[in-house]
């Protein structure tokens, strides 16, 4: 039996967006996409939402939770590599008041997701 606690947001996001999700994942995805209910929401188990419960039944249980296992694997952190000393000759850190090395607003340079389903409207159009 799959241990259902493992199933963060995070891992019902990922497996979604697999192009062999199950129906019943990518319904819920479309819902979550047009802000019916979040996958926060889903994986704490405090959804109302019809779809959003269809991820817990007997049948998911058996077709889906097998999929979400295997997301939530890949999820886990590889062991941390011991962390290497400074050398003389690496760069010095950088100055708290040094911001040149940051990038601002690259989540808007990111790529959907999953670029077949369609973009939020803009509210304020």
């Amino acid at each position: 039996m799959v241990d259902a606690s493992k199933f963060t947001a995070e891992v019902f996001a990922r497996a979604a967006a697999r192009p062999d999700a199950p129906p019943r994942l990518s319904r819920a995805a479309d819902c979550v996409l047009e802000g019916k209910f979040s996958w926060a929401e889903v994986a704490a188990g405090t959804c109302t939402h019809p779809l959003a419960q269809a991820l817990f039944t007997p049948k998911a249980q058996e077709k889906l939770w097998p999929l979400l296992a295997e997301v939530a694997a890949d999820l886990k952190p590889a062991p941390a590599e011991p962390k290497k000393r400074a050398r003389a000759s690496e760069a010095p850190p950088a100055d708290d008041e040094d911001f040149s090395q940051l990038t601002y607003l690259e989540d808007l340079a990111e790529p959907s997701r999953h670029p077949a389903w369609p973009s939020r409207p803009d509210p304020g159009r």
